[in-house]
């Protein structure tokens, strides 16, 4: 069984001064909840063996400090089809991830997170109840011995969780 976290980047700042989308830097609050949800893997002993991150300002800043957060001492492989990726271009994506590596996670974008959630658990896009806001994670059991094995309705959903709703819990 393979195991997938998907995470969608923390809150990145919505600001004229950087009109180039691909630059947008997290938001204090992004700041804060990137290395907050690591902390968060980590007392609950589940961390990914490789980190996979969409080239955007944000998907990078966001993964650096998850891993910060958690201890990770893992790689964090920069993935260009994960920008703005749609379910086709993250299921490549994971298709083509390195066998050896049991947990992986993948660091990106909505709608592509969500709809991407979606086919693995067998759902039409929207219709599986998986809202992944900013800073979000699914974390997914998969029923596949190879990640070339991956296809859809392949996902069981572990949880879900936010760092608003954890923040509130601790």
């Amino acid at each position: 069984m393979k195991l997938l976290t998907l995470f969608r980047h923390a809150k990145s700042v919505q600001d004229p001064a950087f009109p180039i989308d691909r630059e947008r830097p997290l938001s204090s609050r992004g700041l804060d909840d990137a290395p907050f949800m690591g902390r968060i893997m980590r007392s609950a002993d589940v961390m990914p063996q490789l980190i996979v991150s969409s080239p955007s300002a944000r998907t990078r800043e966001t993964a650096r400090l998850f891993a910060q957060g958690a201890g990770y001492k893992g790689d964090v492989l920069v993935v260009e089809s994960l920008y703005l990726g749609s379910t086709t271009e993250l299921l490549e994506a994971v298709l083509a991830l390195p066998e050896e590596f049991e947990h992986v996670m993948l660091v990106g974008h909505n709608p592509g997170m969500e709809e991407f959630a979606a086919l693995l658990l067998g759902a039409p896009p929207g219709a599986s109840g998986v809202r992944m806001t900013t800073g979000a994670m699914a974390h997914f059991d998969l029923s596949v011995t190879r990640w070339a094995e991956v296809e859809p309705g392949c996902g069981l959903l572990h949880w879900l969780v936010n760092p608003r709703l954890l923040k509130k819990m601790t």
